[in-house]
């Protein structure tokens, strides 16, 4: 199945939707992650959450999406680049194993109510100085969707509803939002002043097993045939990792060459593993020796491995 988000317009109530179905993007995310199921459903229904968001941006950068929790997950987080290009990572603060498998999301992230939703919005091309819009929210108790909807609610004014799901081989969603008075296509009269409320009760239907299964057009179909949107375009998301032996090389350079020797005087080497993809980037004595000599050391000759 083809990973795909189709982005909808409802003329006549002055609404916009998103339904999405990741798989191939999803399962190459967390494949080389050791996440507890439901750390990784939960990660996946961010995914969803954040790809829908990040395909209504106007601007070419990257949208960040976190949960920075006070229980067992420390730090979930999603970034989707332009061209719906994303990773995705989650950070726990207790053994993998140690999570059982029905922990709620209250008691993964907000286990004390000091859990946060925040949202980074990085401009490409942001002049040295200037700094990424960042928002944050309290989070609720119940689930990503509610984090979400609190977060667009409080901090953008957008009227927005969500419906997730996860699985450890898929994820997809589907995203409400109401278009500002001024923003539709039609004159104000002609609007139904209940097609928000209207769709929401329709999209309230779909089913987690619908969202994981089905093509993200047939469950479109499901849902709003009767409304029959304008589909304004078909996306399809993929993962890819930015990271690389460079940027690698230059946050080992970061801690200093004491510091770095001394790592390497007790191990036999450095070795920094990407959180996001698992790539294993491996620094010898000869790669830190050239690394502090040399300003533009990239370290080619030692391993990579994924």
């Amino acid at each position: 199945m083809t990973d795909k988000l189709l982005k909808l317009f409802f003329p006549k109530k002055n609404c916009r939707a998103q339904v999405l179905h990741m798989d191939q993007a999803w399962e190459s995310m967390v494949r080389n992650q050791n996440l507890p199921l439901p750390v990784k459903r939960m990660l996946g229904e961010m995914t969803a959450a954040a790809f829908m968001l990040a395909a209504s941006l106007k601007f070419d950068g990257s949208l960040v999406l976190q949960l920075q929790g006070d229980g067992p997950v420390k730090l979930a987080l999603v970034e989707v680049r332009s061209g719906l290009i994303g990773r995705a990572t989650a950070q726990l603060r207790v053994p993998a194993e140690s999570i059982p498998g029905d922990i709620s999301f209250k008691q993964m992230v907000n286990a004390t109510g000091k859990g946060r939703c925040a949202l980074v919005l990085d401009m490409a091309g942001r002049r040295p100085g200037d700094q990424p819009y960042q928002g944050v929210v309290p989070l609720g108790d119940v689930s990503v969707a509610q984090a979400v909807e609190s977060y667009m609610t409080q901090s953008e004014q957008i009227e927005t509803r969500l419906w997730l799901a996860s699985s450890d081989i898929s994820c997809g969603g589907v995203l409400l939002q109401q278009v500002a008075a001024t923003g539709g296509t039609l004159p104000t009269e002609e609007i139904d002043p209940e097609g928000f409320a209207s769709l929401v009760m329709i999209a309230q239907t779909v089913k987690a097993e619908e969202l994981l299964a089905l093509d993200a057009s047939d469950t479109a179909t499901r849902l709003f045939w009767e409304d029959n949107p304008k589909v304004m375009d078909t996306l399809h998301p993929s993962f890819s990792c930015r990271c690389s032996r460079d940027s690698v090389a230059r946050m080992v350079k970061s801690l200093g060459k004491e510091e770095a020797e001394s790592i390497l005087a007790e191990r036999g080497r450095i070795e920094v593993r990407c959180e996001f993809c698992g790539s294993n980037y491996l620094f010898d004595k000869v790669d830190i020796e050239e690394m502090f000599a040399d300003p533009a050391f990239k370290g080619q000759t030692s391993q990579t491995t994924h």
